[in-house]
């Protein structure tokens, strides 16, 4: 079966499915008629942040032990919550990471798709880099790259649609998301930090080393 986008109809009729397995499920879904586009439905700005600390680390090394690696992660992330009806302010070339409002959860024929909304894109703001695809089965918040490149500070509300959500129907998937081997991000109800240094390339090479003797 080829691949095909959901229009508003039939994403509807997903979020009412009579079969469980078969339903998406967006919570909280707050204004649909605000919400739902011709192809996609717009997802809101959670109160949840991770700025990067200065810090005179150099680099984090991915070969060092894990647990060492994820200390070192919690002191360069500092976490900040804002208060409903307060901005985050995110300025020129800054970096930082935020995610959903709403928790996210595809059955296992359906994949999607986050981008950004093109008002938003039109300030300068991009809400990812590289992380815009959503597997078949995942469940949780999604998470936002969130980057300023334009010349102005940018206010952003928690409860703001930044984002909207695309999705594709396709065979289902016997590997959902939830069940991938070194699947790390799915079930997290805010703010994801990256955890590179748990794919498995790394104790590979680790191995490598330790029998090479280096």
């Amino acid at each position: 079966m080829m691949m095909t986008i959901l229009n508003e109809t039939q994403i509807l009729k997903r979020l009412v499915h009579p079969e469980p397995e078969k339903r998406v499920t967006i919570t909280p879904l707050i204004r649909p008629e605000e919400q739902f586009g011709p192809t996609s439905v717009d997802l809101r700005l959670g109160t949840d942040f991770q700025v990067m600390r200065r810090s005179n680390v150099a680099s984090i090394d991915p070969l060092n032990a894990s647990i060492d690696i994820a200390n070192e992660m919690e002191d360069l992330w500092e976490w900040i919550t804002i208060p409903v009806g307060q901005p985050f302010v995110l300025h020129p070339g800054e970096f930082a990471l935020a995610s959903t409002l709403e928790h996210i959860t595809l059955p296992l024929d359906l994949s999607a798709r986050l981008e950004g909304r093109s008002t938003w894109g039109r300030l300068g703001l991009q809400i990812h880099a590289t992380a815009g695809f959503v597997d078949p089965g995942f469940s949780g918040s999604l998470t936002f790259e969130l980057s300023n490149v334009s010349m102005i500070p940018l206010p952003l509300y928690p409860g703001v649609r930044i984002s909207q959500l695309c999705f594709f129907e396709n065979e289902a998937t016997q590997l959902p998301y939830t069940q991938k081997k070194f699947s790390k991000y799915s079930g997290k109800a805010s703010v994801a930090t990256s955890a590179f240094y748990k794919d498995p390339e790394y104790a590979r090479i680790r191995q490598s080393l330790a029998l090479s003797g280096k």
